[in-house]
């Protein structure tokens, strides 16, 4: 039985290398694993304010007809991640597929939603979730923690 937690990494003597890692503001060891930002807050120990955020901002606005209207909307975006550089890495390298994304995204926002802060909210919600679909389909791994706007107009 101890062998087995041993090879399952219990006590965490050997890394999986292949994903990228939480990066701590502090050289300290982190109560938490990559799972705990996976989507299960609740952890005890679980703090953002333990992680250094990365920002990375994506070149260029996004400009896209709205849904059911002669509206168009115009964002900038930066990415922010948790992780280790191989996050900003894989942006880079999937940036025109992420690109597509977003644009497919935001083609398919109403106007009423986006005049509003929750709209907004929401949207940063969705372009998360559809970055990192984006990521883990080409990579195995997302790792953007939030889409923060640089720039918004709609009109």
């Amino acid at each position: 039985m101890a062998a087995g937690y041993f090879m399952a990494n219990g006590f965490g003597w050997q890394k999986d290398t292949a994903k990228p890692q939480l990066v701590a503001k502090e050289k300290t060891a982190l109560p938490v694993g990559l799972s705990d930002l996976k989507g299960d807050r609740r952890a005890p120990k679980f703090t953002e304010r333990a992680f250094k955020a990365t920002y990375y901002p994506i070149e260029g606005p996004f400009t896209s007809n709205l849904k059911h209207s002669n509206s168009f909307a115009q964002v900038s975006i930066s990415i922010a991640t948790y992780y280790d550089d191989r996050v900003l890495e894989n942006i880079r390298e999937h940036e025109t597929a992420i690109r597509s994304a977003v644009l497919m995204t935001l083609a398919e926002q109403e106007t009423e939603m986006l005049s509003t802060q929750a709209g907004k909210h929401q949207l940063q919600g969705v372009l998360t979730s559809t970055i990192n679909k984006v990521l883990e389909e080409k990579t195995g791994f997302g790792g953007v923690n939030n889409v923060y706007f640089t720039s918004f107009v709609v009109q």
